[in-house]
């Protein structure tokens, strides 16, 4: 039997906010004077009543060439990309509607550099949160892209704390909870700007690889096991536990996958991915946004764990809804060009 794992994904994202507390902090100081004078997401952004499409950057996005099927349909509706799928898509001759950034690290500047990221950065609309990396503003700016602001949701909003005074601090900048991640945060950009119905693409919130120790959570599960064992062997073991295989009920495999995809895609059967309990957490949490908000939503990624049959930890049904369905992009390009 699995150990139970040493802390809820909650704490994790408790964990989380203190240790980059301090670099989020500095980020702020650093942006601090063009937030104040610059445009807000929630004032600024033009509203786009019309279907839109969301790029994140998980493994299906590839392995099912999305990028090309949108640039040979000939889509005419917003495309908002994640920041780290922004220069594929312009390498696809898609040139997104906005771009979004929502990690403060450093390591997300390496996704704004790429020549033809600063060569469309001035017809692409940036969303950067105010703690987002100087580094990136600063270059984003350099290249006469437009940013529009907007203040990462760290703690309720509604009562005195970091939020609120992050919030008066920066001259007002629009709220957006970043549901711990950029694809998700773009949904909820998405539903503000009224874009019904909200298409996703790229959103497995789960992972297809060769190698578990290469999963992008598994060395925060190792060093937390760290803390009991204090063995790197036997952390990354107990770590490795936590991702599981499960089968996506919405999207049947056409083909066999390809080398280790074999294990994910068995032609005839539903299409599998490896899942741990941070991405269901976040999985959870834009589950409970999408039914709550009414807002059509259409998954048609081809894989991942946020299909009709997820569950949360009860073994409740999260995406039973009117407004939840899955569908092929083919078909969605079709239905809404």
């Amino acid at each position: 039997m699995n150990e139970v794992m040493p802390a809820a994904p909650a704490a994790i994202s408790d964990y989380t906010l203190r240790r980059n507390l301090p670099l989020w902090m500095d980020n702020l100081v650093q942006n601090l004077p063009q937030i104040r004078s610059g445009l807000d997401i929630e004032k600024d952004l033009p509203h786009k009543k019309e279907p839109c499409i969301i790029v994140g950057a998980g493994p299906s996005l590839k392995h099912y060439n999305h990028l090309e099927l949108i640039r040979k349909s000939g889509w005419k509706h917003p495309i908002l990309s994640c920041d780290k799928t922004l220069g594929e898509c312009l390498r696809h001759k898609i040139v997104p509607y906005a771009t979004a950034t929502v990690d403060g690290s450093p390591a997300i500047h390496g996704f704004y550099t790429a020549g033809i990221v600063k060569k469309y950065a001035p017809q692409v609309n940036a969303l950067f949160s105010v703690l987002t990396h100087h580094s990136v503003t600063n270059t984003w700016t350099r290249c006469g892209g437009r940013i529009y602001w907007y203040v990462s949701m760290l703690d309720n909003p509604g009562l005195p704390g970091l939020t609120q005074g992050i919030y008066y601090l920066t001259n007002c900048k629009g709220i957006i909870s970043g549901i711990g991640n950029v694809g998700a945060c773009l949904w909820n950009i998405t539903y503000a700007l009224e874009c019904d119905p909200i298409i996703l693409i790229g959103m497995d919130f789960s992972e297809q690889l060769r190698d578990i120790a290469d999963a992008v959570y598994f060395p925060i599960f190792a060093s937390m096991y760290m803390q009991k064992y204090k063995d790197e062997k036997k952390a990354q073991d107990q770590a490795a536990t936590l991702h599981q295989q499960e089968s996506n009920p919405d999207f049947i495999a056409e083909e066999n996958g390809k080398g280790w995809l074999k294990y994910y895609y068995k032609k005839g059967q539903p299409v599998r991915y490896l899942v741990n309990p941070i991405w269901k957490y976040y999985r959870d949490l834009l589950a409970k946004h999408i039914v709550s908000s009414k807002r059509h939503t259409i998954n048609a990624t081809g894989n991942g764990c946020l299909h009709t049959e997820a569950k949360d930890d009860e073994g409740n049904y999260i995406l039973k809804a009117d407004n939840f369905e899955a569908m092929d992009l083919k078909d969605v390009l079709e239905e809404y060009a």
